[in-house]
């Protein structure tokens, strides 16, 4: 079976590399990368983008897993190519447009990346994802991915916001599904809350989702073993 992986905003497709070694190896795993793409400013071009990938690879029909903003490109894309998905995981991701208030934060996010930088906005952003408790016990691996992700364009960065701060609501996709759909979320997400997640989980009819505790946005990193575990689970219902 074909599994596509979506990394989110900030990040790159390395974020997935450890994270698949604990995974069923019986599948073929794929990491698409649209950190440095800067021609893209709409979840619709996102989506092209993504079918595109799964032309040239030739791939058939698919399993989608997003995190973060990888997860708003695998709705869009299970909109719009809806035979083509086997499966779609919202991996610390939702299915709700942005509020009014969410909107004006990207707004100024977006002016923010350009006036600063890619390497100062990172290093203020990039540490949100976590736990209290995680920063201080891996403040180097934390320090590594800042460092990495210092080097995207300003551009793209920019874009992805205007992108996210534009897309609108798909909970219709996971209402309407007739493939497994995956939640899973962390009890401690700032920019997914639980009460968040609870509200999607409750709108599907064929799931496997979790809330992982102690968690906040980066199941892969905070608690590897048990986000695992939720993937491979829903993968063995499709």
């Amino acid at each position: 079976m074909n599994v596509i992986f979506l990394h989110g905003f900030g990040e790159d497709s390395t974020v997935w590399v450890d994270f698949l070694q604990l995974l069923p190896s019986e599948h073929t795993y794929f990491c698409p990368d649209y950190a440095l793409i800067t021609d893209c400013e709409s979840m619709e071009a996102y989506t092209l983008w993504l079918d595109t990938f799964i032309v040239e690879n030739k791939i058939d029909k698919c399993v989608l897993i997003g995190h973060s903003m990888g997860g708003y490109i695998a709705l869009a894309f299970a909109e719009k190519f809806s035979k083509e998905v086997l499966g779609l995981g919202l991996f610390h991701s939702s299915a709700y447009a942005d509020n009014d208030e969410r909107k004006e934060i990207r707004f100024k996010t977006s002016r923010v990346i350009e006036q600063l930088g890619t390497a100062k906005f990172i290093k203020s952003f990039y540490p949100n994802m976590f736990t209290e408790k995680f920063k201080k016990k891996n403040a180097d691996f934390i320090e590594k991915q800042i460092e990495r992700y210092s080097y995207l364009p300003k551009e793209a960065l920019m874009n992805a916001q205007n992108a996210m701060r534009g897309r609108v609501d798909k909970t219709a996709v996971l209402k309407e599904a007739d493939y497994p759909i995956m939640i899973l979320a962390g009890e401690k997400d700032n920019f997914v809350p639980k009460i968040a997640a609870l509200e999607q989980i409750s709108l599907l009819k064929n799931s496997q989702s979790e809330i992982l505790d102690g968690v906040a946005h980066a199941g892969m990193f905070e608690n590897p073993t048990e986000s695992a575990k939720v993937v491979t689970a829903f993968l063995s219902k499709i």
